[in-house]
């Protein structure tokens, strides 16, 4: 990627790389507001905003709004092996599912969450719900409608987004932050190949770590379960087995889904080794049996993740968005 230091040397000697075109394109209005205008694709990107605060730590989230809004916001979890960093940012330019939420006026929320080693999955599934929270309340600050909020993830961040999807709950009235007093359930998912039974990963009885292991995958830190022992004044690791697959279960989306949920989209390559089609494929199942509307599109030849979109991928993705957000 070339950096604005470059530009000079570029337009001097008239050779422009289509990064350099790109990028000539961007005027910066950066300061205290750190907010930067692209107007090459005409929206305002407003960058570290903090959604909550935990163990004394900021959680922070981009917001990226286009020159004409439809009025709705889909929450883009930016997670990959449940880690989640700010250096993925920048690649969602290159997404085309982004490019294309954004010119049909979708304002995205990229929400980063609190990550492993240093945060298991226990502690991660927290944060999304207060990033609802904290976008409904402001709705109106963000140009967009509270109730049409959508929300959309990859792998990892598929999984949470299920998750935030089937596990939200509606507002508590006596919570002393007037935040968390707004419902943190969404109107809508679309997800690329999630997890989604963690006690049946693949196959039944096999729980996710035990898949991971064959695959050889280390994830043990996303697992590293604990709980506050009364007796010892401190968070002692779960070692037994029975209690690690509860753990597992409760933290599953497939366990929570109810007649309530948002519907769901999910977006899955049939050769996935590392999260198998299966996952989708029971999940889909559970939701019509739930009685809610959801699509299991399927990637052929596809393993975990591709670079360009299948066709009719961006069809169907946006296409959810547009009828469960925007009633078309």
């Amino acid at each position: 990627m070339d950096t604005p230091d470059n530009f000079a040397k570029h337009i001097e000697s008239g050779i422009m790389s289509s990064s350099s075109k790109a990028l000539l394109a961007v005027i910066l209005i950066t300061g205290t507001s750190g907010i930067s205008k692209i107007s090459a694709a005409d929206f305002i990107q407003q960058e570290n905003i903090v959604y909550g605060n935990k163990h004394g730590l900021g959680l922070l989230m981009d917001v990226f709004t286009p020159e004409k809004q439809n009025g709705a916001g889909v929450i883009w979890v930016i997670s990959g092996g449940m880690n989640s960093s700010r250096r993925s940012i920048p690649q969602l330019s290159n997404n085309p599912n982004f490019t294309t939420l954004l010119n049909h006026g979708y304002t995205i929320f990229a929400v980063m969450h609190s990550s492993q080693p240093k945060f298991a999955l226990q502690e991660i599934v927290k944060d999304l719900p207060r990033a609802v929270r904290y976008i409904r309340y402001h709705a109106k600050r963000f140009g967009i409608q509270g109730n049409k909020l959508g929300v959309t993830g990859r792998s990892s961040g598929g999984q949470l987004a299920l998750f935030l999807a089937t596990a939200s709950k509606d507002s508590d009235i006596a919570a002393s932050d007037p935040i968390d007093r707004i419902s943190s359930r969404v109107q809508a998912a679309a997800v690329y190949f999630p997890g989604t039974d963690m006690v049946n990963f693949g196959k039944k009885n096999i729980t996710i770590l035990e898949h991971f292991h064959s695959r050889g995958f280390k994830a043990d830190a996303t697992f590293d379960f604990h709980k506050w022992s009364d007796n010892t004044k401190r968070f002692e690791r779960i070692e037994n087995r029975a209690d690690r697959i509860e753990y597992y279960k409760k933290l599953s989306p497939i366990v929570h889904i109810t007649s309530d949920d948002p519907p769901v989209l999910l977006i899955h390559g049939d050769k996935d080794k590392l999260v198998p089609i299966q996952q989708s494929r029971i999940f889909d199942t559970k939701l019509k049996e739930a009685g809610i509307p959801s699509k299991l599109f399927v990637a052929g030849n596809k393993d975990h993740g591709w670079r360009h979109p299948v066709e009719g991928e961006l069809k169907v993705f946006l296409d959810w968005f547009d009828l469960y957000l925007l009633n078309k």
